[in-house]
This record gives C-alpha cells, sequence and structure tokens, in this order.
C-alpha cells in the first residue's frame, strides 16, 4: 500500500508502476505484476453560490470511469509469462 499512498502522483500511470516497483522490491519471488484500474476523475465544487471559498478541499467524483488503464512492471531480465494471467477472473 506504501507505493499506493506515500507519494503524490501525477498520473494514474505513476501510481500503477510505483506499486508494482515496490511489489517487485519487496517480493522476491514476483518476476511481473499487472494492474487494472479505472480512470475515475474528480472535479472541484464550486462553493460560491453558497458565499464559501474551496481551496481544493471538496471534490466530487464523475459517475463513471472514463476509461481503464492497465499496466504491467516486470523485473529487467525475466521472461515475460502471458499464460500465467489467461482465466483468472478479475485480472487483465
Amino acid at each position: 500500500m506504501e507505493g499506493f499512498t506515500e507519494n503524490y502522483s501525477h498520473a494514474l500511470q505513476q501510481t500503477l508502476f510505483d506499486m508494482g516497483k515496490k511489489v517487485l522490491e519487496a517480493h522476491s519471488e514476483v518476476d511481473e505484476i499487472k494492474f487494472s484500474m479505472p480512470n475515475k476523475h474528480h472535479f472541484l465544487v464550486d462553493l460560491s453560490p453558497f458565499g464559501l471559498d474551496n481551496p481544493n478541499e471538496v471534490f466530487f467524483a464523475a459517475d463513471r470511469p472514463y476509461g481503464l488503464i492497465e499496466a504491467t512492471v516486470q523485473r529487467d531480465n525475466t521472461t515475460p509469462a502471458p499464460a500465467a494471467w489467461n482465466g483468472i477472473a478479475g485480472f487483465c
């Protein structure tokens, strides 16, 4: 979870890479990890009609994902094993 929470991310792709990197650093038995996440957008709420300021504190999430971001993080000098991911419900 540290890869997900400890650094500010400018993009979902950066977050996925950081999470994958942390898994590979912590588990030598893992050569490859895949992620799939919805790309949900959050918009600043305009509180001015209520006479209030909103200094980047209150946001609302869009009602649906605008896309799906998938990533694979793999150790250097390892061979991909695509068959390992076939037929696993809920995975990429």
